[in-house]
């Protein structure tokens, strides 16, 4: 006797292969791109911790590069910096000093006449980072 139905089997590895697949790509949506311009030809070793300083030092160290990262609407920060300091860590940066250029959208006060009644829409935070990756330590 022949059946037209699918075999189970062969269903359920479309569906494994389908959520993978949502996943990767879900995955992918919420990484941003961090561009950078480079500020000298000298290269680094790669670093596994890059600090976070308030300033530039007054002497000491190697501007790498310039870094910057912009996230969707409703990206948390902390995303942002997290993959900034592992960029710079992979130009041999030890640390950043980061510039906060986010801005506020949004954000309504609207009346209903038929109500009565001002309904608002919430503002988002656009997230936006740039840093100055550093190499503390002695300019060569």
């Amino acid at each position: 006797m022949r059946s037209d139905a699918p075999r189970a089997g062969t269903t359920r590895f479309y569906a494994a292969a389908f959520l993978l697949a949502s996943a990767l790509l879900g995955g992918c949506a919420s990484q941003q791109e961090v561009t950078v311009q480079r500020e000298t030809p000298q290269t680094f070793a790669p670093t596994t911790l890059v600090e976070v300083l308030p300033a530039l030092p007054a002497q000491g160290y190697v501007r790498i590069a310039v870094l910057d990262a912009q996230g969707q609407p409703g990206t948390p920060e902390a995303q942002l910096l997290a993959q900034l300091q592992a960029k710079a860590g992979a130009l041999g940066a030890n640390a950043i000093v980061v510039q906060n250029l986010s801005t506020r959208e949004g954000g309504t006060v609207q009346y209903n006449p038929a109500g009565g009644q001002f309904t608002t829409t919430p503002s988002v935070v656009v997230p936006h980072l740039r840093a100055v990756a550093i190499r503390l330590g002695p300019a060569k």
